[in-house]
């Protein structure tokens, strides 16, 4: 099972090192730029100013819960490298918390760099902008699909290339998709990894049907490369062991001797950190009713499950400026504009009213606080995730997540078993303490029951035999995002004048990348329907261009075929 990475380490050597010859051969200032970061030593040492600065902070309950849990990181960094968990309820300081760890873990054995890697891009630039005023813009470089342009130069490209950097934070997607390609481009950084640290955040985002690969490739890594990972998140899922799946499969995970927990359940985090009561609706709603109870709250965040659901309530709300629409079928610079305001009007001293609609994307990492969330019924992992946005900072004795049913909402994919998991949890502990993380337990145990496969594309099947390994095959399936929808360039702010300029001067690198703040994904029906009503021009081949305004909504995105919007499209 450890042949495939072990083949693609050497690879990435083998590569990355003819890369670095050739330019330093042929491109002397470039070469030069690769030089001059700092140690992981500096790093800490910055890291260790960064929170003193905090230390002097009000002592609230939460900030002391926080305290603790960077004390107890910075405790078990000295454990033997391996895998490791970090689970911190939400508002729990995780991703600073789980920098203390990893700095330190990295000053005590050694290791050369530190990896983070975010599911979502709604918050990958949050965390990366921390990330920079801990350690410096220098030694922090972001490789993901949805970089901003001032963030990209010579020197970012250049390390984005190997991950030469100290600080690297990038996606799920990058990161296990590189640990299962065959091309030169994406397996070129894979040597780096070795003898590295990695953080997983937001750990349970890792899809079930993957699980299995993704558990080997970790082992594998850690057993061989002496990577160190950090799998961290409010709700653990259970990837040690072996668990049962649905009919005969099973997922046999890490093993359970092989997995270190930072968090003692002593010091009862769960309860330390109850900033929220979840309630339960029994009863099914209209996008009317829904709507009404929005609008009964001056501050209040709604999440729903699909686009198509979001739009819908999100247009039966009265029209106001204090109504913010959030899903993707807005482009990425719109969304990160909309947050910008969502928390400068949440920030503001008064009470002035904030009512946001919005899909899963806000759900987990993204830094807001509502007195009042409500949540279409998912999985405990969604629903948790969910009540973090709720009374985050604890300012409140309490805040309330309703967690409520729409009428005539028919889940499919994989947002079925999950909400199927947990209406049988419900069933059976109607009483449960739902932040308890036995309860949280329980849930992936019924979860995992009803998962159909841990490894979908029987990724583990093509690379089990030495010397048979099927690479260009592997590297094909292993798609941890679905790509069977299209992608749109929108017209909103100046997407114009960068499809002038494609016309113009044809495609490259830094335009596709520009370009790339204005995209939205639609499935392929959607796609052909608007490309029959002459909806899209084509640009380039390949690029397609929703180029009337009217088109494209400056509060909720995307106009053209929401009425077509698919359920399996969630986000």
């Amino acid at each position: 099972m450890e042949i495939h990475h072990v083949v693609r380490m050497l690879f990435s050597c083998l590569v990355d090192a003819d890369y670095l010859d050739t330019e330093q051969f042929m491109d002397e200032t470039s070469s030069r730029m690769r030089e001059s970061y700092s140690s992981i030593v500096d790093l800490k040492e910055r890291l260790d100013r960064y929170i003193g600065r905090f230390s002097s902070s009000a002592p609230s309950v939460v900030n002391r819960l926080r305290s603790e849990v960077q004390r107890m990181c910075e405790e078990r960094s000295a454990m033997t490298p391996g895998v490791f968990e970090l689970t911190v309820p939400t508002g729990g300081g995780k991703t600073v918390a789980s920098v203390v760890w990893a700095v330190n873990h990295a000053c005590r054995h050694g290791k050369q760099r530190i990896i983070i890697a975010i599911p979502f891009t709604s918050i990958i630039m949050q965390t990366a902008q921390v990330l920079r005023e801990i350690f410096g813009s220098e030694n922090v470089i972001e490789h993901h699909s949805v970089m901003s342009d001032e963030m990209i130069n010579e020197r970012t490209r250049l390390a984005a290339e190997n991950w030469d950097a100290p600080i690297v934070v990038t996606t799920n997607v990058q990161l296990f998709e590189s640990m299962f390609s065959n091309r030169p481009s994406k397996c070129r950084k894979l040597h780096s990894l070795a003898n590295s640290v990695v953080i997983l955040d937001e750990a349970q985002s890792l899809p079930r049907s993957f699980m299995q690969p993704v558990a080997d490739a970790i082992s594998t890594y850690t057993r061989v490369f002496g990577t160190s990972f950090l799998l961290c998140t409010a709700t653990q899922p259970l990837i040690s062991g072996c668990h049962k799946g649905c009919g005969p499969v099973e997922y046999r995970g890490i093993d359970a001797g092989d997995i270190h927990c930072i968090t003692d359940r002593s010091m009862d985090l769960h309860e330390g950190l109850r900033r929220v009561d979840m309630r339960f609706d029994m009863c099914e709603l209209t996008s009317d009713e829904i709507a009404r109870r929005i609008e009964g709250h001056r501050r209040v965040l709604c999440i729903v499950n699909t686009r198509g659901i979001a739009s819908e309530i999100y247009g039966r709300l009265r029209e106001s400026d204090d109504n913010f629409h959030l899903s993707r079928m807005m482009c990425p610079l719109h969304i990160r504009q909309c947050l910008s305001e969502i928390r400068r009007q949440l920030d503001d001293g008064g009470d002035r009213c904030v009512r946001v609609v919005a899909t899963q994307l806000v759900e987990a990492g993204v830094d807001l606080d509502f007195p009042v969330v409500y949540r279409q019924m998912a999985g405990l992992d969604s629903l948790l995730q969910a009540a973090g946005r709720c009374n985050r900072e604890g300012l409140l004795e309490n805040g309330v997540t309703h967690v409520f049913r729409m009428q005539g909402y028919m889940p499919r994919g994989t947002i079925k078993e999950s909400i199927y998991a947990m209406e049988e949890l419900l069933r059976m502990h109607p009483d449960a303490d739902w932040f308890d993380p036995d309860v949280i337990k329980e849930y992936y145990a019924l979860l995992y029951k009803r998962t159909p496969t841990f490894d979908s594309q029987e990724i583990c099947r093509l690379s089990e035999t030495p010397g048979e390994v099927r690479y260009e095959e592997i590297a094909r399936r292993f798609r941890l995002i679905d790509d069977e929808g299209m992608t749109l360039v929108v017209n909103y702010a100046d997407a114009g004048s960068l499809i002038s300029r494609l016309k113009r001067v044809g495609p490259s690198r830094a335009l596709m990348r520009e370009l790339g703040q204005f995209t939205v994904s639609v499935t392929r029906r959607q796609f052909e329907e608007m490309r029959r009503a002459g909806m899209l021009d084509e640009p380039l081949s390949g690029i397609y261009y929703v180029e009337d305004p009217m088109l494209y909504d400056c509060k909720s995105g995307l106009k053209a075929g929401n009425e077509y919007l698919e359920q399996t499209f969630v986000i």
